[in-house]
């Protein structure tokens, strides 16, 4: 049986996030003119319009860049040096907490970001020899996703899904390999790892802990940054077809805004439970084809959710929730590899109060549809299974939007 600690900071993000209001704008990596292909431009959006809010930098305006390392010193430049964004960008991440935008080029090893307290155009570079995700002119180990967490901690993911990278962003930032995704067993398929539907695209994070993984081909995969098991929750439904899903930041709203790099005709929100796509129709025309989004808002923001006292999770290969977060206030528990018998399922609120409980008869692999009462508010749930001896061999969370 595997066991993890549900992590401590998840309950403080919750407080925080209560308190904090989402804002409604988010960074884009763009080219300088619409339908360029050129990802070096970095521009402000309003997610609530699609409007252009500033460019934040632009490398044709040749304005001096001051580049220093995560040292603070300085490093010599002359009229030769290359614009930060040189090489392209397909990964960005707002750190909200020290106003930075990180970002990673195409075809270097760097971790970078541009220094938004400084009165001057600042990049702050990290050579970290653990960023490294070997050749980029193999487009596997390219970074294309990345965002920050509700732990604080930025994460960068690699096409193939073979590298998720986790960086720190104190005096002295620690950068760690954490290793390949894995395949959740209900993915029926459709693995992260595929080129054909997995690659590209973008990251968000929620309130709760997890990754979200939102593919160029508009693919969703929840991701357990603790088990990095990657669950496919889906496809985003009503894109044109000619859309690819390439930049992805939360609007205020705690939907999900999403843009395209070949698709400049309108952009998309959608809700993150349903995965329905509704246009953002712009009448004059100023939408940018872009690589990237990037803020700090995070899913299911919104949520008025109770704290509640930390406690131990036991998750195992013999159970599993699904969806999760529940869409339309329904969820299944599928079980797997139990012994036949008598099982009880229930689900008590933040509070320790019962929402609903369920007994169960199971003899061999099945699923059992919990629908919540009317008027369940939305989220953070405990769910428990136990045996007919009354003892626990299954405990979770379950997220109700």
């Amino acid at each position: 049986m595997k066991k993890a600690i549900l992590p401590s900071f998840l309950f403080s993000a919750l407080l925080f996030n209560q308190a904090t209001a989402q804002t409604n704008k988010a960074f884009a990596i763009t080219s300088e003119s619409k339908g360029s292909y050129n990802w070096t431009v970095v521009r402000e959006l309003d997610l609530a319009t699609g409007n252009v809010i500033r460019t934040l930098f632009n490398p044709a305006e040749n304005k001096t860049v001051i580049y220093e390392g995560v040292n603070g010193a300085r490093f010599a430049v002359n009229a030769n040096t290359p614009s930060p964004t040189y090489s392209g960008v397909a990964a960005a991440a707002y750190d909200g907490k020290h106003n930075r935008l990180y970002f990673s080029q195409m075809w270097t090893n760097e971790l970078r970001y541009f220094d938004l307290n400084s009165n001057e155009t600042k990049v702050v570079v990290n050579t970290d020899a653990n960023y490294s995700t070997g050749a980029r002119n193999d487009e596997s180990n390219v970074v294309t996703r990345m965002t920050f967490a509700s732990d604080g901690n930025g994460y960068a993911l690699t096409n193939d899904g073979n590298q998720l990278i986790r960086f720190t962003t104190g005096e002295k930032p620690v950068i760690t390999n954490l290793g390949n995704l894995i395949d959740s067993k209900n993915n029926n398929g459709v693995s992260v790892h595929a080129q054909c539907t997995s690659w590209g695209g973008d990251m968000i994070a929620d309130v709760y802990g997890n990754l979200y993984l939102v593919t160029y081909r508009s693919h969703v995969f929840k991701i357990n940054i603790q088990t990095r098991i990657a669950e496919h929750i889906g496809v985003i439904k009503n894109l044109p077809a000619t859309f690819t899903t390439n930049g992805a930041a939360v609007d205020g709203n705690g939907d999900v805004f999403i843009s395209s790099a070949v698709n400049a005709e309108n952009y998309y929100k959608v809700n993150l439970s349903t995965l329905e796509a509704t246009v953002i129709d712009k009448k004059d025309g100023d939408i940018y084809n872009a690589s990237d989004l990037a803020n700090s808002n995070l899913a299911y923001q919104a949520a008025k959710v109770a704290p509640v006292a930390a406690a131990e999770i036991i998750g195992n290969n013999a159970i599993s929730i699904y969806p999760n977060p529940a869409i339309n206030k329904t969820f299944s528990v599928q079980f797997q590899k139990v012994p036949a018998g008598a099982y009880t399922v229930e689900l008590t609120d933040a509070n320790g109060r019962k929402v609903i409980s369920k007994n169960i008869t199971v003899g061999g692999l099945q699923n059992e549809t919990m629908s919540l009462p009317k008027g369940t508010s939305a989220g953070l749930y405990l769910i428990k299974v136990s045996n007919s001896a009354g003892k626990s061999i299954y405990n979770d969370k379950v997220v109700v939007q």
